[in-house]
């Protein structure tokens, strides 16, 4: 199913791409309800980089799990934002995922830390840097520091049987924006464009 809204065409995007009037989205299509109760229920699911949940080394400190720059430099998807991942089967992803597993990229806008104190170091945090849920906001880009401070909204992928009509081998990709309206379902050609080439069927991990 091709993405309903006009800043979305030929793209993810979650910012408009021109000034143009944005008409009300079509009639809900057949991923979308399931699209919606993902975005009301993943944060349950746990960021697949909280250390909280395993640590690599049985004698430190768990690191949180922190916000990632985007690898993308096109800023009509998820280019230029920080994003923190969610898995619904963290001991399968990203390498072996079963028809319904789920994954969310909670993205967000980034903004630069002008402090000419602060200092990038998840694992000496200072009270109030980390969310409720062991997340550390931060990221650090060509020696700069970033703050995650704005929501952008979600990018969802979660996996049905592979013969289910409309979608990719089985992956159903979605877009929420962040006052929570489906913005694209189904085979989105421009998360396809780049999943079809991912090293874990359709997915890519979070990388180091």
């Amino acid at each position: 199913m091709a993405p309903r809204w006009p800043l979305l065409a030929g793209c993810v995007a979650l910012t408009a791409c021109a000034a143009s009037p944005i008409p009300a989205p079509s009639a809900p299509g057949p991923f979308d309800a399931r699209l919606l109760a993902i975005a009301a229920e993943y944060a349950a699911y746990g960021r697949v980089d909280d250390e909280l949940r395993w640590a690599p080394f049985l004698c430190r400190q768990p690191l949180p799990g922190v916000a990632r720059q985007s690898s993308s430099s096109d800023a009509s998807t998820y280019g230029q934002k920080l994003f923190s991942v969610f898995a619904k089967d963290h001991a399968g992803y990203p390498a072996t995922s079963k028809v319904g597993q789920v994954v969310v990229k909670q993205s967000w806008v980034p903004e630069l830390v002008t402090d000419p104190n602060a200092k990038f170091d998840p694992g000496s945090v200072p009270g109030g840097m980390i969310d409720a849920d062991h997340f550390y906001p931060y990221a650090k880009k060509d020696g700069k520091i970033y703050r995650a401070v704005q929501p952008a909204g979600l990018y969802v992928l979660y996996k049905l049987d592979p013969a289910t009509a409309g979608t990719d081998i089985g992956w159903v990709y979605g877009t929420v924006s962040s006052d929570g309206q489906v913005t694209s379902a189904g085979r989105v050609a421009a998360c396809m464009g780049c999943h079809e080439d991912a090293p874990h069927d359709r997915l890519f991990g979070t990388g180091p």
